[in-house]
């Protein structure tokens, strides 16, 4: 049997094909009110085609919330389901972003749901939490690289109630941080070259000292999320990320989404955020 095109080698085709931008899909009972629909599994699910209407096959990541899916029930997970299938027919790249974090059997059927063919929801990528460690973490990369698919770990969060814990020392002088990059450096390197399973969720609107960390991730992918509504821009990120532009998938969320309903309105959005993502990745 043919091995599965790791994640990294297809976000590298579509992001020169399309551009490396991630739209984050995070249908809010405000948003969905904003839209005048209703809070119901119904209004999501008109929510959701508008937005992969509106997108095609303009990005090359989609990234939805689980949580404001799974509010609405099993009704809500048929929909985020759908909207994944949906993508994923367009070519575009599926990051289911629940940030799961347990340990042992636990841990192993959280990764069961989200990654391989025969799973629940098929996702090409996921997010993840370590706070029980990087070790508990080592099965959910290792299905991930076996599925093809790229398991996208918390290092530094742009949220400040993180920065304490995320930047906290260890016994052996390093930062919270700075060890879960270089074990995320570590499992790419021993899954050989171009594979790259273990990603990092590194915000876009960190601050320059967060430097080290990114060039202790070594080749990894790096989720950025931030763009737009969060206040940091495409700048930011040459800033941060200057010499790992190929690395980077930009995310915004907010700042497309408050653009609807109208489809044309949509798509604006979109476009503002695909071409500087484009710019970005060729060093513009």
């Amino acid at each position: 049997m043919t091995s599965p095109q790791p994640f990294a080698q297809r976000f590298a085709r579509l992001a020169d094909e399309r551009s490396p931008f991630c739209l984050g899909v995070d249908p809010s009972r405000d948003l969905l009110s904003k839209w005048g629909l209703p809070d119901t599994a119904k209004g999501l699910a008109d929510f959701c085609e508008r937005i992969a209407d509106a997108a095609g096959e303009r990005v090359a990541v989609v990234k939805p919330q689980s949580a404001f899916f799974e509010r609405h029930g099993p009704e809500g997970l048929q929909v985020l389901q759908s909207l994944m299938k949906r993508f994923k027919a367009a070519g575009t790249l599926a990051l289911l972003d629940v940030k799961r974090g347990d340990i042992g059997s636990t841990m192993d059927a959280y990764a069961e749901t989200v990654f391989g063919a025969g799973s629940p929801y098929d996702a090409d990528a996921a997010t993840f939490t370590a706070y029980l460690g990087l070790g508990a973490l080592m099965k959910t990369m290792e299905r991930a690289r076996a599925s093809g698919a790229c398991a996208f770990i918390v290092v530094r969060s742009s949220n400040p109630e993180g920065t304490s814990l995320q930047t906290s020392t260890g016994a052996d002088g390093r930062g919270v941080a700075q060890a879960l990059a270089d074990g995320l450096r570590e499992f790419n390197e021993k899954s050989g070259p171009g594979v790259l399973p273990a990603g990092a969720v590194m915000g876009a609107t960190l601050p320059d000292s967060d430097r080290g960390v990114v060039e202790r991730l070594g080749g990894a992918l790096m989720l950025t999320p931030g763009i737009g509504a969060q206040g940091a821009g495409f700048d930011d990120l040459k800033r941060l990320f200057a010499g790992r532009e190929a690395q980077v998938i930009p995310t915004a969320t907010r700042s497309v989404l408050e653009a609807g309903p109208d489809l044309a309105s949509l798509r604006s959005a979109i476009e503002r955020h695909v071409e500087p993502a484009r710019r970005f990745r060729l060093g513009a």
